[in-house]
């Protein structure tokens, strides 16, 4: 591990400090990625598929991967409130637990 600094605050990470990971995938449900009732197997298989393949073959419209490097004092923050809405713990849809592993 380098140094890095936190993505969030911009706090600095030297080399062996405590830091995490942040990754999102973004999918467009026009795609016909997102699970939808009784055709959830299919298209749980297809995003699957587009996660494992080059990221390049995929319009930035359709599918992107983002990684953010946190400290712990924002990766709290981030688990609590990840869109800033000041509201406390995420809650969840039950599509989107089925989705997202």
């Amino acid at each position: 591990m380098s140094d890095c600094f936190c993505d969030r605050c911009g706090a600095y990470l030297p080399e062996g400090s405590e830091r995490f990971t942040v990754h999102v995938q973004v999918v467009s449900d026009v795609a016909g990625m997102v699970c939808d009732g009784e055709e959830c197997d299919h298209a749980c298989f297809s995003m699957q598929d587009c996660a494992g393949s080059d990221a390049e073959n995929y319009d930035d419209e359709l599918y992107q991967e983002l990684s953010f490097v946190l400290c712990n004092k924002c990766r709290q923050r981030f688990t609590q409130d990840p869109f800033n809405r000041g509201r406390g713990m995420l809650t969840t849809r039950p599509a989107a637990e089925r989705m997202f592993h």
